[in-house]
């Protein structure tokens, strides 16, 4: 029985041993798939830039053409305006000396009217011939009375009108002012379109360089392991030139990847940020799907020391025109690591050397880009290293 257990024991350590590595290689995974969209900073930071300048065109043209529309018949209604605009002023010029003339006849009335009843309530005693001027003032009293409301009414119609028509005036130069205001805005809005359009092509052209330099890196250093045999050839897109109509979203074979199941070892930088992470990233300007075979990470301090992760044999160790200088080391169980875009060599690092872990191969200010493969696969290489 006591040795049944001590044979049962390690098998169950064992057992629940893997459910954690199980379970650790889940979690990974889930990891990678959140963070495939951000595989690539620079270029995700770019196709913001453009995304957010198309926005920003679609909202510009749903402005120009509400614009349009407003304006379709902007001369006319313009000219129009205009010239009721003159026809009142010249109107309101008239009504103000009607105003003038009738408020110096109301003047004269009033003292008329005043005159004949000073001169009726003076008369005392009249005699026949006052009586009958009595009778003739009163009726010229009267006649002017009857002018004077006239006059008075005419001067109450004339002040209304008068105001009206500034008023109407007032809101019509308003009105010409917006219409002017909306030329002005639409003239505006050409020139900040055309100006968008001019980003939205540079910041295009820089994505298209990035993506270029992108697919430049992947072919030469596919290729390199291809010579080396450590990956089998794979199929490429016809072109590596950046070509919008001849890539589709199969435009290359999904990326095979295999698990690290041993423990992890040590960065090949000391202190650094992950720029691109390993996986399909799919572009979001040309609807393609680009995978990464490798992270990049990028050296918090300049000239920073490149490290060697774990013993092995150095089988290439060269410059190269897109990948800066390449090393390549071959480790026991098929596992191989790179290390590329370094600006220096270490002058120990040649071809054929045996280096152990924790060995300087050179250095770098920029970029690294660092991969793992192992039996013709690819291994995410977060999944060797330790990530502090």
């Amino acid at each position: 029985m006591k040795a049944l257990l001590i044979f049962l024991i390690p098998l169950l350590l064992m057992a629940s041993s893997i459910d954690q590595k199980i379970k650790h290689s889940k979690k990974q995974l889930q990891t990678t798939q959140r963070q495939i969209r951000g595989l690539n900073l620079k270029l995700s930071k770019i196709a913001r830039n453009i995304e957010a300048l198309q926005k920003s065109l679609v909202r510009i043209d749903k402005q120009l053409k509400s614009l349009d529309s407003d304006l379709a018949n902007l001369n006319t209604l313009y000219k129009k305006k205009l010239e009721r605009s003159e026809e009142l002023k010249k109107r309101i010029e008239k009504l103000t000396k009607k105003e003038g003339d009738l408020k110096q006849d109301m003047v004269l009335l009033i003292s008329r009217v005043f005159s004949k009843a000073l001169l009726l309530s003076s008369m005392k005693n009249p005699t026949q011939e006052d009586i009958f001027q009595e009778e003739i003032l009163k009726s010229i009293q009267a006649t002017a009375q009857n002018r004077l409301q006239h006059v008075s009414k005419e001067y109450s119609r004339t002040k209304i009108a008068l105001k009206t028509s500034r008023k109407e005036l007032a809101t019509l130069e308003s009105q010409i002012q917006k219409l002017l205001q909306k030329r002005s805005e639409l003239k505006r809005l050409k020139l900040v379109k055309a100006k968008k359009i001019k980003q939205l092509q540079k910041q295009k052209s820089a994505y298209d360089r990035e993506l270029q330099a992108l697919m430049e890196e992947r072919k030469s250093l596919a290729k390199t392991l291809e010579r080396l045999k450590i990956i089998k050839k794979e199929k490429m897109a016809k072109s590596s030139k950046v070509r919008v109509k001849k890539y589709g979203e199969k435009s290359y074979k999904r990326l095979r990847t295999v698990h690290y199941r041993g423990p992890k070892t040590i960065a090949p930088l000391q202190n650094f940020v992950i720029t691109k992470r390993y996986g399909v990233y799919k572009d979001p300007i040309y609807n393609i799907e680009i995978p990464n075979e490798n992270i990049e990470l990028k050296p918090l301090t300049p000239n920073a020391k490149v490290r060697n992760v774990l013993n092995g044999r150095i089988i290439l160790a060269k410059w190269t025109p897109h990948l800066k200088n390449v090393v390549i080391v071959k480790h026991p169980g098929g596992l191989y690591t790179i290390y590329a875009y370094l600006d220096k060599l270490a002058p120990y690092i040649k071809k054929g050397r045996k280096i152990k872990k924790g060995y300087i191969i050179g250095r770098v200010s920029s970029k690294l880009i660092f991969e793992v493969t192992k039996n013709n696969a690819h291994i995410n290489p977060l999944e060797l290293i330790k990530v502090r």
